[in-house]
């Protein structure tokens, strides 16, 4: 059923019987009641809030309205008609000419009479939107028609009009008139309906930025966590590292001690039996006694006297060392920083190892623009920028038709605390070692099963697309320097370097064989004769081989250089051989959750591996690595 329209007061329906409808400057209609009713003469629109004084501006009747009544009336509710002559039964049809509603008796009566025959009658069936229409009849000359329209005064005469007061006047044909006014009313028709649709699309984008924003924080929310889970589990490592600690140097005091306190007890216990001996003697003893007995007694004086023990002991040194602490706690309270969406990232301090907000350039990380060129030869010149605590400092060199690309390098690290201490451990210094640690420590956030560790922070994908909040495209890199040696016997894995979906992380003892990881790892190959080879592996399958990676004889060392370069905006991974200086391999990957970097080793009595991650500031960026880059993001 069709809605009848309401008083934009009172919120009452217009009804054909009830007060009529007036049309504000807004074009909102309001029932006669509250015009009348109206406080002070001002009255406030509901709809568009528009307030408005009925003195200074007096409302007209809403003839649209009156007539989007009637029609729907006839429409819904015919019943309400009744005959005009006061007969008591329902009307079924209008006549224009005589203004009046017949029933079906009146209505037959209408169309014998001879002055009324020939009115235009219409029944409530064939009643149309734009059949509801009546001819005007001008107030000042009746019955003649207002069938002109002045454009001087803007009112609609009729012939006697005309012809008196507006003889002077431009004046036209009604039809015509409204004819060019309906064809420029449709054009504001059109103009609000265009406005609309840029407006709901509007509302469109921003439903959109807000659905955006919402994943971005649970994605933020979730990194947040996870980083802070990482640094309390890191902590509580270092506690029970320490009370450790301090049990073994307690455990071993103590040793100490009751070795020195069983020594002097017995030591004291022979005094004592030597000192009552002498009393026996000097009691009982004769004079021939006395002499034979004195050398004795005096070598026995000798050896107790040769052992004296201090007057006390020294108490432990032992204590708890908090140096650095103030400068912790102060680094803590300023770890972190989350910025405002679509504003540029403020330094406040520390940032964390790995970023996880939408802007390439956060606070202590290291930044590369690489020139990009527009033809596709080799690169030959760079920019460089670095980002500081303190700053900004740039050393850029201008290359003509070269692009800067930002490439983005975090600090990244190997998670101490989630290495796999059956099979290796991450020293001090954030190197990876393929030997147990020489205290083991097993808690539930250490891998089982994958030989090596992981990255201390995930790498989370990026917020879905939007007109509002597109993907970020910025890459980042990292490197590893891992040196190794050649201890003996056969053993096909030496090292892998990869990224691997977190939910996989801990699924199988190294990251080659995974259906959901990307990896370059170093190994014995049956094909090059028991060489140690370089290959690329992704979901599980093995790729290219590049041979003569190092010598596998016994006491063979070398230091192995490799790049990673991801792009998660893009869905780009590549490995680069920076000692070959190659790109390994470059794939194009959907991602479908988070990223952790691994670190992989060998078995400690096959070779020796030490692997350390080079990340931020601390990766030097030449014009051939940044060339290799280059071409493995394109």
């Amino acid at each position: 059923m069709d809605a009848f329209p309401k008083c934009t007061v009172c919120q009452q329906q217009f009804t054909l019987k009830g007060p009529a409808p007036y049309q504000l400057p807004c074009l909102h209609a309001v029932c006669e009641t509250c015009v009348t009713s109206a406080a002070g003469g001002v009255i406030v629109c509901s709809t568009c809030q528009r307030e408005v004084n009925l003195i200074d501006t007096p409302p007209k009747k809403d003839v649209v309205r009156r007539k989007e009544v009637y029609y729907l009336t006839v429409k819904h509710r015919p019943t309400e008609f009744l005959c005009s002559n006061d007969d008591g039964n329902q009307a079924v049809c209008w006549c224009q000419e005589c203004e009046e509603f017949l029933c079906e008796y009146c209505q037959s009566m209408h169309n014998r009479f001879k002055a009324t025959r020939i009115h235009v009658v219409e029944t409530f069936t064939d009643t149309t939107p734009g059949s509801i229409h009546t001819k005007p009849v001008c107030k000042l000359h009746s019955p003649y028609p207002l069938e002109y329209f002045d454009k001087n005064c803007n009112i609609l005469i009729c012939y006697k009009c005309r012809l008196g007061d507006h003889a002077e006047h431009d004046v036209g044909d009604v039809d015509v008139a409204a004819d060019a006014a309906r064809g420029r009313i449709e054009q504001h028709g059109k103009n609000v309906t265009a406005h609309h649709t840029s407006h709901q699309a509007c509302l469109k984008s921003i439903s959109k930025a807000v659905n955006d924003t919402k994943k971005t924080s649970s994605a933020l929310k979730e990194a947040i966590h996870h980083t802070f889970h990482s640094l309390r589990t890191q902590l509580d490592q270092r506690e029970k590292e320490l009370i450790i600690d301090l049990e073994n140097q307690t455990k071993q005091e103590l040793s100490n001690l009751h070795t020195e306190q069983v020594a002097s007890q017995g030591e004291s216990e022979r005094c004592k039996w030597t000192s009552d001996y002498i009393k026996t003697v000097l009691r009982y003893a004769s004079n021939w006694d006395f002499l034979t007995l004195e050398s004795s007694i005096q070598d026995t004086t000798k050896t107790h006297l040769t052992s004296l023990p201090p007057e006390t002991h020294r108490t432990s040194a032992t204590a708890f060392n908090t140096r650095g602490l103030d400068k912790m706690k102060s680094e803590i309270s300023k770890f972190g920083c989350v910025t405002a969406y679509g504003s540029k990232q403020t330094d406040k301090g520390t940032q964390t190892d790995d970023s996880h907000l939408t802007d390439a350039e956060s606070p202590n990380e290291h930044v590369e623009f690489l020139e990009v060129p527009n033809d596709p030869t080799p690169l030959h010149r760079f920019a460089r920028i670095y980002v500081a605590e303190a700053g900004r400092e740039t050393n850029r060199r201008e290359t003509g038709t070269m692009t800067p690309v930002a490439l983005q390098c975090p600090k990244l690290q190997m998670d101490a605390a989630r290495a796999n201490s059956d099979e290796c451990h991450v020293t001090t210094g954030g190197e990876l070692v393929n030997s147990p640690p020489a205290t083991q420590h097993r808690h539930s956030g250490r891998l089982r099963v994958y030989w090596g560790t992981c990255a201390s922070t995930p790498i989370t994908l990026p917020p879905s697309p939007s007109t509002v909040t597109p993907v970020p495209h910025t890459p980042r890199y990292w490197e590893t320097h891992t040196m190794v040696g050649v201890v003996g016997g056969w053993w096909w894995f030496v090292l892998e370097v990869g990224v691997i979906e977190e939910s996989q992380v801990d699924s199988g003892w190294c990251v080659c064989d995974q259906p959901r990881s990307w990896c370059v790892s170093v190994v014995r190959c049956n094909t090059h004769q028991g060489r140690l080879c370089t290959r690329v592996c992704q979901l599980g399958e093995v790729g290219e081989c590049y041979s003569n990676t190092m010598s596998a004889t016994p006491g063979t060392q070398a230091t192995l250089h490799y790049g990673v370069v991801l792009d998660v905006g893009r869905g780009r991974l590549a490995f680069i051989d920076l000692d070959r200086e190659v790109v390994l391999a470059k794939v194009d990957v959907e991602w479908s959750e988070s990223l952790l970097p691994m670190f992989g080793v060998g078995p400690p009595d096959r070779y020796t591996v030490n692997m350390k991650v080079i990340s931020g500031a601390d990766i030097t960026m030449t014009d051939t690595k940044k060339s290799l880059i280059n071409d493995a993001l394109n």
